[in-house]
């Protein structure tokens, strides 16, 4: 049992994406609000999108916004389990901050006490640094397949007794069935730890609702805390890609760009990736009015489409590659990068993409299928060959721009998560290479810039190929200037006059109403805590949670 005065509450799903991380955010901005010393947890998650703790350890991105709304840095115990999906049956395991094997889902199971008892580790050391812990589960906890198994939601809450509160999502249809179902399908001494329920994203006259919700209170004795309306202009930074196939829109919600760029934005093309890691860092982009930016993962029908396409990070590099070659978007983009009328930035494994070669002498990707023994050819954008590397290289730190803004070499915040390291050709002669972009914060042994672990960055000499491993680099003001700057000079050498002066006088240069991502952010957790005062039955959750 934990020790100290320590109170918790956990925030299960009727199904995955029912708002539960962004319900965990926006209870933890409430109450952190209030003066309540409060702390995010997850036993376990699935994600492939994660971040890199301040001391270098990796976490689900999730935890980490959920401890931005706490007001608190990311700490590894925070996810002490994180599962990134390689293919169907294999995946990548983060346990306690670092990488520690693929494994395919039957030998994880099978193992299920030890993993339990890290997750317990880490919840007792935040429980007794705490005065409240917030615990969202994973998925659905009805999966009753997987009950002997479970260490994410009820196999971990029965251990301490730990109140749940089940979300549901309206728009998803069925709300009440998912509810009354959920609850039915847990055994007895799991269905006594359901202590209320939240009906999530709503839209019209909530008293419609009230017939179902009095039923539902009635059938399974437990109370509903609220009904939470759907929240316009919120962002809440995801941490699966579900809701971002279409161009045009982003992982949380409707971009700002629609699917033609108009009025004069920089139109960007991010290429979707079948497993792509760390999208999130491009949301910076969807709210800076000078862009029209979005995903993309079919040839477009216009040639000159975009006017920068970013290939991402991706947890299966070998095997996304493959896939931009049977797809022809591989053919699309190396057109455009021979045309230099664009720029291209290819950031972790698309930077490893856009060199000649990607090799796995450990075959840390065999499962994929798609590295021979010689590997596996790239773009040839850049004269570089990368090898994937047993030891994965976890950095979170500052990094100094090396192109002078007013008059200084300002300082970007990023991060690298890789294990992949790069380095020129042996016949690589120099040339084509202007500069690397950043420079170490503090000395040259800093992070990821020990000489072994290759090259971080380059840009080539015509600024029309960026390649680098720093994952986070929008979210950095400086840098997104820089990039639409690049853009801007090259729309106006390459297209006519007044196309031109429109892009480099219009909306490349546009400044109205522009506000910093962090502040976007912050605004996006402020409105969730507003809601959940406004919405939800506080004194009854209080009681709950025993605060």
């Amino acid at each position: 049992m934990v020790s100290g005065k320590a109170k918790f509450i956990m925030i299960q799903g009727t199904s995955s994406s029912a708002g539960k991380s962004a319900l965990t955010a926006g209870l933890l901005r409430y109450f952190s609000g209030r003066g309540v010393n409060c702390s995010p947890f997850k036993p376990q998650n699935m994600s492939l999108n994660s971040f890199v703790t301040e001391d270098g350890f990796e976490i689900a991105v999730s935890q980490a916004v959920q401890s931005e709304a706490a007001f608190k840095k990311p700490l590894r115990q925070m996810n002490p389990i994180l599962i990134k999906p390689s293919s169907d049956t294999e995946m990548h395991l983060i346990v306690d901050g670092k990488h520690f094997g693929n494994m395919n889902f039957k030998d994880y199971n099978r193992r299920k006490d030890f993993f339990l008892g890290k997750a317990v580790a880490s919840f007792e050391f935040l429980a007794g640094s705490n005065d409240l812990v917030v615990i969202e589960g994973a998925g659905s906890p009805a999966e009753i397949n997987l009950f002997k198994y479970d260490i994410a939601n009820m196999g971990f809450a029965e251990i301490y007794d730990i109140p749940v509160i089940l979300a549901a999502d309206i728009e998803r249809g069925g709300v009440f069935a998912s509810i009354y179902g959920t609850v039915k399908l847990l055994p007895p001494k799991w269905r006594k730890l359901v202590r209320g329920f939240i009906i999530n994203k709503f839209r019209g006259d909530v008293s419609i609702l009230e017939p179902g919700i009095r039923q539902m209170e009635k059938k399974l004795k437990i109370p509903c805390l609220g009904v939470i309306p759907h929240i316009k202009n919120l962002h809440i930074e995801a941490e699966d890609s579900l809701n971002f196939k279409k161009r045009g829109i982003y992982a949380g919600g409707a971009a700002n760009g629609g699917d033609e760029a108009g009025d004069g934005r920089l139109n960007i093309g991010i290429v979707r990736l079948n497993h792509i890691s760390n999208f999130n860092e491009f949301d910076p982009l969807f709210f800076d009015e000078r862009l029209s930016a979005g995903f993309f993962d079919g040839v477009p029908s216009k040639a000159d489409e975009f006017d920068m396409i970013i290939i991402p990070g991706s947890k299966s590099t070998a095997a996304d590659l493959a896939a931009l070659k049977d797809s022809g978007l591989f053919d699309y983009i190396k057109r455009f990068g021979k045309s230099g009328k664009g720029i291209i930035m290819g950031i972790c494994g698309g930077f490893q993409m856009m060199g000649k070669r990607i090799t796995d002498p450990h075959n840390l990707e065999s499962a994929a299928g798609s590295l021979s023994e010689s590997g596996i050819s790239g773009f040839g954008f850049f004269n570089t060959e990368t090898e994937l590397s047993k030891e994965k290289i976890l950095a979170s730190q500052k990094y100094r721009f090396k192109f002078n803004v007013n008059a200084c070499r300002p300082f970007l915040d990023g991060y690298e998560i890789h294990n992949g390291r790069t380095f020129f050709s042996k016949n690589y002669c120099g040339g084509g290479i202007a500069s690397d972009i950043f420079e170490p914060a503090e000395g040259k042994d800093a992070g990821g810039f020990l000489p072994e672990a290759g090259i971080l960055s380059i840009l080539s000499e015509d600024k029309r190929k960026i390649g680098t491993y720093v994952h986070g680099l929008f979210g950095n003001e400086i840098f997104k200037d820089f990039i639409i700057e690049l853009l801007n000079k090259s729309i106006k050498n390459e297209k006519n006059e007044n196309e031109g002066k429109k892009n480099s006088s219009g909306g490349g240069k546009r400044e109205t109403g522009r506000r910093s991502y962090e502040a976007v952010k912050n605004d996006g957790f402020n409105l969730l805590s507003e809601n959940i005062e406004k919405h939800i039955n506080i004194g009854l959750l209080k009681s709950i949670a025993g605060i």
